[in-house]
C-alpha cells in the first residue's frame, strides 16, 4: 500500500500544478501536467486488487485517473480507465460519477473525430420567472433567448476577426471559429452551460481566445443593463455590429412577466440582465432627414418573403391587408430575419410617399 500512496501523492501534486497552469491560461502546460498525473494515478489504481474490500479506494482512483486523462485530452485512455473502474465493485455514487464522465469523454471524443475540440471556457445562461420551473422552462421563451445569444456570439467572433458586417448569405468557414455545445438544465432552476468548440483546422489562426469573446459579451450586456450606451459604442465600434448587439440583447432581455431575469456568467464574471426589453431602445435616431412626409407609426402585421424588394427592404402586410415595405438598417437584419412569416408589431417612421416604414423596433405582436 505504501507504493500506492506514494504514486497517488505524486499524481495529486502534478494535478495541482496543472490546475495552476490552467488558471494562468497556460493550456498546453496544463494538459502535459495532467497527462503525467494520470499516469501516476493509473499506476496507483492498478496496484489495488479487484475485490469488494478494495472499494471505494480502487474505483475512486480510476475515476481520478480517467478525469486527469480527460483533462490531458487522452480520450481513449480515459475511456479505458473508466471501464476498469466500472469492472470492479464501485459504490453507487462512484459508479454514477464514472458513467457521467464516460458520457462527457465519449462526447468530446466524437467532436474531435468531427474536427472540433471544446475549449475550457464556459458561458452559463440562467432564466428566472413565472414560466420557469425546476429544470424546466417554456420552450418559446428559452428558444428565442438562446438564438439571440448565439447570434451575439457569432457576430462578436466576426467583429473580432475584423470582418466587414455581412447582411446575408452564410459566412465562410473561417469565420465560424466556435461551435456551441449545451449542457442539460440544472436541477432547481433553469440554467444551462454553453461551451465553445473550436475547429481543429483553425487552431493556428486563433488571434483571440474563447475567454476574450465571452468577456466582451458579458461586458456589453452589463453596459446595456446599466443603460451605458456610450461605453457600449466604444466597446463595439462599427455601427452595424453595435445595432446587432443591442437588438439581440433586447430580444434576450426579460419581459417582466414570463421572464424577470436573464443571468449570464463565466468563471470570471457574472451579469444579471434585469432591464425589461421594452426599456432598451434599439435605434435612437433614424439617421435620415425627417420632414412632413415622415410620420411615427406602430402597426401589426406579418413579414412576407413574397413582397421583399432589395437587401434592405422587407415586405410587410398589415392586419387589415395593406402592403407596406419596411426599411431595415444594417445590423438589425438578424433580428428581423428571426420574425419572418410571423405576426409582429413594427415601430418606426412611415414615409407617406414611398409607403415605406423606416424600422426602429420590431417584436412579436401581442394579442
Amino acid at each position: 500500500m505504501s507504493d500506492f500512496r506514494e504514486l497517488h501523492n505524486k499524481a495529486m501534486g502534478l494535478a495541482q500544478l496543472a490546475l495552476v497552469a490552467r488558471e494562468k491560461g497556460e493550456l498546453g502546460e496544463a494538459e502535459a501536467l495532467a497527462v503525467q498525473a494520470y499516469e501516476y494515478e493509473a499506476q496507483a489504481a492498478d496496484i489495488i486488487p479487484v475485490k469488494e474490500s478494495s472499494e471505494p479506494t480502487r474505483s475512486i482512483l480510476y475515476s481520478s485517473a480517467a478525469s486527469l486523462a480527460y483533462q490531458g485530452k487522452k480520450f481513449g485512455v480515459a475511456l479505458q480507465l473508466i471501464a476498469k473502474g466500472l469492472s470492479g465493485y464501485p459504490p453507487l455514487q462512484v459508479k454514477e460519477e464514472l458513467k457521467a464522465l464516460w458520457g462527457q469523454v465519449n462526447f468530446e471524443d466524437h467532436l474531435r473525430e468531427q474536427g472540433v475540440i471544446l475549449t475550457p471556457e464556459d458561458l452559463q445562461i440562467l432564466l428566472q420567472g413565472n414560466v420557469v420551473g425546476s429544470g424546466m422552462v417554456s420552450y418559446d421563451e428559452f428558444l428565442k433567448r438562446i438564438q439571440a445569444l448565439y447570434s451575439i456570439l457569432s457576430r462578436t467572433v466576426q467583429r473580432k476577426m475584423r470582418r466587414d458586417y455581412q447582411r446575408s448569405g452564410r459566412p465562410a468557414g473561417i469565420y465560424k471559429y466556435f461551435t456551441p455545445a449545451l449542457s442539460v438544465p440544472r436541477t432547481g432552476s433553469f440554467a444551462i452551460t454553453l461551451r465553445l468548440g473550436l475547429p481543429l483546422a483553425y487552431q493556428t489562426m486563433m488571434f483571440f481566445s474563447a475567454s476574450e469573446v465571452i468577456d466582451e459579451i458579458l461586458t456589453g450586456v452589463e453596459y446595456i443593463n446599466k443603460g451605458d450606451i456610450e461605453s457600449l459604442r466604444r466597446l463595439i465600434g462599427e455601427e452595424a455590429y453595435y445595432l446587432n448587439f443591442v437588438s439581440q440583447a433586447r430580444k434576450m432581455a426579460p419581459d417582466g412577466e414570463n421572464i424577470n431575469l436573464v443571468g449570464l456568467s463565466s468563471t470570471k464574471k457574472s451579469v444579471g440582465l434585469t432591464r425589461i426589453h421594452k426599456d432598451i431602445p434599439v435605434v435612437a435616431k433614424l439617421g435620415i432627414p425627417e420632414g412632413d412626409r415622415l410620420q411615427p407609426i406602430k402597426v401589426k402585421g406579418v413579414l412576407d418573403y413574397a413582397n421583399a424588394r432589395g437587401k434592405d427592404i422587407i415586405g410587410f402586410t398589415t392586419e387589415d391587408g395593406r402592403p407596406l415595405y419596411v426599411h431595415v438598417r444594417e445590423g438589425m437584419d438578424d433580428l428581423v430575419r428571426s420574425y419572418f412569416d410571423e405576426r409582429v408589431s413594427v415601430t418606426g417612421s412611415y414615409d407617406i410617399v414611398q409607403k415605406k416604414i423606416y424600422l426602429t423596433d420590431i417584436e412579436a405582436a401581442e394579442d
